[in-house]
């Protein structure tokens, strides 16, 4: 039938206006209410949902909670199981890593984004220089030959055929008490790891003519469980002094690696570590305990941390052993892709403090090399834990920090603070320097 002839109650209604339903009569049975069913695909797809979205705000977060997670794993499982745990997750973590960099690309240099810190530095009184005007005044050396030669940065090498920018080039940009012609410090990054490009390890080089290297203990680590508490805290008189501070060696049970500093032995040392000692001069040393040295009254304090990463200027061909080689537990921990930190010092001796992402003890190794080290030792891993902090003094007074690199977590202020594990600090000592 022809919508048009259709009679009236047969048509549909019609436009967007609400009808009100007739009226119910006496003996009309009322509506069936509605049944509303949970279907089980929308609570499980919930679940899901939560789930997703609670882990992504856990892994978000994780440089803030992963210290106390795995803590609580290792009282809760044990330390073998909370380690194979922490190689699965850096191997996940790892294969995410290099997806998102083949999709997206992703930094190559540490330091592109950094602004530059303009910091107050003041000028020490001039030294003079008397002359005594006689025969052969001529001959007499200018005022310039008294000074000390500013520092010169090793050469580097190339791991990579293409560099980036900037890579093994030193630079006094962005650092406290340095400038080109005055280096108190100097920095570079090296690429180690061809598989990797966004691996970056950053390197800072310190003259070891101005500064003064400590070693502190903290208040669990390494001694705690032995019960040796250290004050865990830049001293007191240190603090207007201080430049740079960076993360110590691993935790006191993870290995037995030794320490003594503070007037304390936190763990006895051990031959055959690497090792590095500051003596009472300030004179740094770093090599193999029982090899190259061994404590004597002229030492101060002294870390040892698993094996020597460079030895005699040349990759130790020992970093890619596993198990008890680095720490205690038999999973080969030389091969985690995590983020590692590590200490150095050149032919000259100086200092250099050294971290990246995304390394195994080898590439961490060739870094350090690269940058010219002549020996090297590995200190703590994983991003809560890998820290370097510089500190830059303000005309009025005060002190402000930032990390050396960005990516870094954490901020260095937490250095002010006391710190349950060891931590390392440079301050400014040139009383030998001019």
């Amino acid at each position: 039938m022809d919508v048009a002839t259709a009679p009236p109650d047969a048509a549909e209604p019609v436009g967007s206006e609400w009808a009100p339903e007739p009226f119910a009569t006496e003996g009309d049975a009322p509506p069936a209410p509605r049944s509303r069913r949970v279907s089980w695909r929308r609570v499980l797809a919930a679940v899901f949902l939560l789930g997703v979205l609670g882990a992504g705000g856990a892994y978000s977060q994780k440089e803030r909670i992963a210290p106390e997670v795995a803590d609580m794993s290792r009282r809760l499982i044990g330390d073998e199981r909370t380690a194979r745990i922490e190689g699965w997750f850096f191997k996940v973590e790892d294969r995410i890593d290099q997806a998102k960099y083949r999709l997206f690309g992703g930094e190559t240099n540490p330091f592109a984004t950094r602004q530059v810190r303009v910091d107050f530095v003041p000028k020490p009184a001039p030294r003079e220089v008397f002359y005594f005007v006689g025969e052969g005044a001529s001959d007499l050396p200018s005022p310039d030959a008294f000074m000390p030669i500013p520092m010169r940065p090793p050469a580097t090498r190339a791991l990579r055929e293409n560099l980036e920018a900037g890579e093994g080039v030193w630079t006094t940009t962005g650092l406290p008490l340095s400038s080109p012609g005055d280096p108190l410090m100097m920095k570079t990054f090296i690429r180690p790891d061809t598989s990797r490009p966004y691996a970056l390890v950053g390197v800072l080089l310190m003259d070891h003519r101005r500064i003064r290297l400590h070693l502190m203990g903290g208040t669990e680590d390494p001694g705690g469980d032995l019960g040796v508490r250290g004050p865990g805290a830049i001293a007191e008189e240190h603090q207007d002094e201080v430049l740079v501070a960076w993360n110590g060696g691993f935790k006191g049970p993870h290995g037995g690696f030794g320490m003594v500093a503070n007037g304390l032995t936190y763990r006895p040392l051990r031959n055959g570590l690497a090792t590095l000692c500051v003596k009472d001069g300030g004179a740094v040393v770093l090599g193999e305990y029982g090899r190259d040295f061994t404590w004597d009254d002229s030492f101060s304090a002294c870390r040892q941390n698993v094996i020597l990463l460079v030895d005699h200027g040349e990759v130790n061909n020992r970093t890619a052993e596993g198990n008890d080689t680095w720490g205690y537990v038999q999973v080969n921990s030389s091969e985690f892709i995590t983020w590692r930190s590590a200490v150095g010092v050149t032919k000259d001796g100086d200092l250099l403090v050294a971290a990246g992402n995304s390394l195994s003890a080898e590439t961490l190794a060739k870094a350090l090399w690269a940058a010219g080290a002549e020996y090297a030792m590995q200190l703590d891993i994983n991003s809560p834990y890998v820290l370097t902090g510089l500190f830059f003094r303000q005309p009025d007074g005060t002190t402000k920090s930032e990390k050396f690199m960005d990516t870094m977590p954490d901020t260095a202020s937490r250095f002010w603070r006391t710190q349950e594990r060891d931590f390392m600090y440079a301050t400014l000592d040139e009383s030998g320097y001019r």
